[in-house]
């Protein structure tokens, strides 16, 4: 008897939607992309509880019969090759033929659908893959598919979902992808009930001002690039504009979305040193090349494509991002608070700005920013802090960069503490010990078995998390300033979706946010230290954080905490003075946590005097 069996089609089915159908989002992805290849114009999605219990894509599309209907449900059926040749010549998004069925397989699925010049369409039920009910229909032309109940009967792979809140955004991030390709569609998207966003057909600027807001519209430089039969055109941000997730950074191939990180790589190279390797820049990218240069069936999700000469392409990008960071396009502007005249001056600079970019008008490269005001006050060394966080520091000689931050000073009687009990080795006593700073980077000082080294990044993050956390494990508001000029910050769909999630915590930690219409808040305090003008910044990096780490096992409270202190404490990168590290050393050895930061990175490094010795061949 043989030991190779070919498998029933219902497990088929299950192994095949494993590849396709991974969460509620990958769902949305596949049956939008069979609406645009239907030619539709207007996508309606209708999500509830975050695509667990619902997921509905209604179309206007071509539609289709009966017959068709039922093969769409069979694995590899498909309209849109015939031959191996026309694998060479793809321009649809959908093209394999595993989606529908892959879907059906794990879920209670629905299609209604009509072919255009028909007033009689059909409805077709499965359960599991398999067909249970059909019936004729008075339909208008189009295709409406109802997907009820995802992974009822994978209870497994049910049970790796996330939060709603996650899925929700695995959500809106798919369909943020077609809402910038496609922006002649009309797209709606209705979440339990409530329409969240209806995007009416609009020109390519206009619907990522609608996507985004104006704000991240006007951090934009336009970027044309040509070669042979290629085209990349598209924008990228200016380098203040950079974020500290990637979560906006779009690359399409024939409006199809892709994931390629030596083209990404392209862009952030073409920045040169304008932006940190902390940061990320945004920017949609849309290439258009000849569909016989490359590969598409390389993965079933089809994020994943193999071009003929990556190397010519990754070029193509560098070269196009280089020259949009020396145009004027990428000079910030500015103007004062409440200004309507300074506005509309700045809003005629931006269109000569783009005007004379559009005519090849380009000139030398911006000077390079500065760093970010480091201002350190006076403080007497071992005097015992106030009640609660005090401003500290002085300056260094010469120092151009100033910072400030907060630190609590340790009491003259608390000794330093130890790193054995039988005193062969110490950390530095910050009264006594010298320090220097690498790179401004690293804190180094010497202690009696060596060196030690402290990031002066994490040590600050360290300090900064129990502090939010003393306040908040005692049900304490962290203490807030009142901003004289209210700071008025339009959200994005999904970060307004964490932001209500978390708003309660924002006021804890010290953040006064009032919120005004639609998506738009208003910040209107901010908790002491962070420095005024970054509070927009530092919101924003904040529910990226949370967002990024909402799986980790770690309560709310600990998750704001650690997220504030991450955003909110000093870089890598700025100088400091001997008071100022002397300060932070003082304060991170008073933590209950010394040695690693809130996400179990190490604070403190040693090198043994007697490593030392072995690398000199002393030993």
């Amino acid at each position: 008897m043989p030991k190779i069996k070919v498998l029933p089609p219902n497990i088929a089915n299950k192994i095949a939607a494993g590849e396709v159908v991974d969460r509620p989002a990958s769902v949305v992805k596949e049956l939008v992309e069979n609406a645009i290849d239907a030619e539709a114009g207007q996508i309606t999605v209708v999500v509830a509880q975050a695509g667990k219990e619902l997921i509905q894509v209604i179309d206007n599309g071509v539609g289709m019969d009966e017959e068709d209907a039922e093969l769409a449900f069979e694995r590899h059926a498909t309209s849109k090759i015939a031959e191996t040749r026309d694998l060479d010549r793809i321009l649809t998004l959908g093209f394999r033929g595993e989606a529908l069925p892959s879907i059906a397989s794990v879920s209670r699925l629905e299609v209604k659908t009509c072919p255009r010049g028909s007033e009689v369409g059909v409805l077709l039920k499965l359960e599991g893959g398999t067909i249970a009910g059909r019936e004729k229909l008075a339909l208008k032309p189009g295709t409406t598919i109802t997907v009820k109940n995802l992974f009822y009967n994978t209870p497994a792979r049910r049970n790796f979902l996330r939060a709603d809140t996650t899925e929700l955004n695995h959500i809106l991030k798919e369909l943020k992808r077609f809402f910038l390709a496609y922006p002649e569609i009309h797209f709606s998207f209705i979440y339990n009930g409530e329409e969240l966003l209806n995007l009416p057909p609009a020109s390519q600027d206009e619907r990522i001002i609608r996507v985004f807001d104006q704000k991240f519209y006007d951090g934009l430089a336009y970027v044309r690039e040509e070669l042979n039969e290629m085209v990349l055109e598209g924008y990228v941000c200016r380098p203040d504009q950079a974020r500290g997730n990637s979560a906006n950074q779009f690359i399409y191939l024939n409006r199809r979305a892709i994931i390629n990180r030596n083209l990404a790589h392209a862009i952030f190279q073409g920045y040169g040193n304008l932006i940190e390797r902390s940061r990320y820049p945004q920017f949609i990218m849309f290439l258009h090349i000849p569909p016989q240069l490359v590969d598409v069936n390389v993965h079933p999700t089809k994020m994943e494509v193999r071009f003929a000469n990556e190397r010519v392409i990754y070029h193509l990008f560098l070269s196009a991002v280089r020259k949009a960071i020396q145009s004027k396009q990428i000079i910030p502007g500015f103007t004062l608070r409440g200004d309507a005249e300074g506005e509309h001056a700045l809003e005629a600079q931006r269109k000569e700005l783009r005007r004379q970019f559009s005519r090849g008008e380009t000139f030398a490269r911006p000077p390079l920013p500065g760093s970010e005001p480091f201002e350190l006050q006076e403080h007497a060394p071992n005097r015992p802090a106030q009640a609660g966080a005090v401003e500290s520091a002085a300056k260094s000689p010469g120092d151009t960069a100033q910072m400030a931050f907060r630190y609590e000073s340790l009491p003259p009687s608390v000794p330093p503490q130890e790193k054995s009990r039988d005193g062969a080795d110490h950390l530095p006593q910050t009264s006594q010990a010298i320090f220097w700073q690498v790179h401004n980077r690293y804190i180094i000082s010497q202690i009696k078995s060596g060196l030690v080294i402290i990031d002066q990044h994490v040590a600050h993050e360290r300090i900064l998390y129990e502090e939010i956390l003393r306040y908040l494990n005692n049900e304490r508001n962290v203490p807030s300033q009142q901003l004289l000029f209210p700071q008025t910050l339009e959200l994005a769909l999904e970060d307004y979706l964490v932001y209500s999630d978390i708003k309660e915590w924002l006021h804890k930690i010290g953040f006064g946010i009032t919120e005004l219409s639609g998506r738009t808040v208003m910040i209107e305090a901010i908790p002491v230290g962070v420095k005024v003008g970054k509070e927009a910044r530092i919101l924003i990096e904040i529910i990226d954080f949370y967002r990024e780490n909402e799986g980790r096992k770690m309560a709310a409270h600990e998750k704001i905490a650690a997220a504030f202190a991450c955003k909110n404490a000093i870089k890598s990168g700025e100088k400091l003075g001997v008071e100022a590290m002397s300060s932070l050393v003082n304060q991170l050895f008073a933590t209950k946590e010394p040695y690693f930061c809130p996400h179990g990175r190490p604070v403190i490094v040693t090198l043994e005097l007697e490593e030392l010795d072995r690398k000199f061949k002393r030993i």
